[in-house]
């Protein structure tokens, strides 16, 4: 009787773990769209290529063979549902909830992945994108190596001194990044500080009063939305910055400042590490 109980037990525990896992995990899918380049690249990063049966069309495509689904903001949904994905792949931080909403309605498994704030929680997004997608060994790896790199940064400037920096991303009209935003933590694990650091939001918008007061020792202006090369020459004329003292103005054209995966963050720390320490001279790379 009581083995006929027992039995009766693991049975029933098995049907609704079977029916737990199918309501709260997704298997590991064939074919997935994702609908933000951030999302891509990580996919890439976990060796899953090819396994994006569509991507955007700002998404880097190195086969050039990859379904494009249309743009981050306006994904196409009827190509999505013409690809037949296991699995849609959005970012809180990139895409709308109304795209992903409709393809949930229309039965389509998505996964969002979380936003960020700073560098770990792009390291704990990118494992569980790994967990979703069967590479969550390949993730924790990564991590593991990227946490390590940035470590040997942060250990070379723990003597130095540390320049106060203004970051640029927007012109017209002058933006910036505060602690509120990932990009913070490229600027203080480099061995700077971010002039506006104390803002209330990710991405104030500042005026060039405000910077010549903050008096910047060096000035980064990184190459996205209106910003182009003769953003540099703009500054020149604020002969009492520190920064054009110096010529401590440097322009930043690598996507690695702009993508929220662990490696890229390490690569990103290394880089700025040593555009701010090796004396380059001038108006710097």
């Amino acid at each position: 009787r009581h083995n006929g109980e027992n039995m009766l037990k693991i049975k029933l525990f098995a049907a609704f773990l079977i029916f737990f896992l199918s309501q709260n995990t997704f298997a590991s899918p064939a074919r997935i769209v994702s609908l933000a380049p951030s999302v891509t690249k990580s996919v890439m990063l976990l060796g899953s290529s090819s396994k994006l049966a569509g991507i955007t069309t700002f998404c880097p495509d190195p086969s050039g063979s990859i379904d494009k689904i249309g743009t981050v903001l306006e994904p196409n949904i009827e190509k999505i549902v013409s690809l037949k994905p296991d699995l849609v792949i959005a970012s809180k931080e990139g895409n709308l909830p109304g795209p992903v909403e409709k393809l949930r309605k229309l039965g389509i498994k998505v996964y969002v992945m979380d936003a960020y704030r700073n560098f770990d929680d792009i390291c704990l997004s990118f494992i569980e994108l790994g967990k979703v997608i069967g590479r969550e060994a390949e993730a924790e790896k990564i991590v593991t190596n990227s946490k390590a790199r940035i470590d040997a940064v942060k250990k070379k400037t723990l003597t130095l001194s540390r320049p106060a920096i203004f970051w640029e991303i927007g012109a017209q009209p002058l933006y910036t990044v505060s602690d509120k935003s990932f990009v913070n933590d490229f600027i203080e694990f480099a061995g700077a500080n971010n002039i506006f650091a104390d803002m209330p939001i990710a991405y104030p918008q500042v005026s060039r009063e405000e910077v010549l007061v903050r008096n910047p020792d060096m000035i980064f202006i990184v190459m996205m939305g209106d910003i182009n090369e003769n953003e540099r020459s703009s500054w020149q004329k604020y002969g009492t910055l520190k920064a054009v003292k110096t010529g401590n103005i440097h322009i930043l054209n690598d996507l690695v400042f702009l993508e929220p995966t662990p490696e890229a963050f390490a690569e990103g720390t290394e880089k700025l590490n040593k555009v701010i320490f090796e004396k380059k001279g001038g108006a710097g790379q």
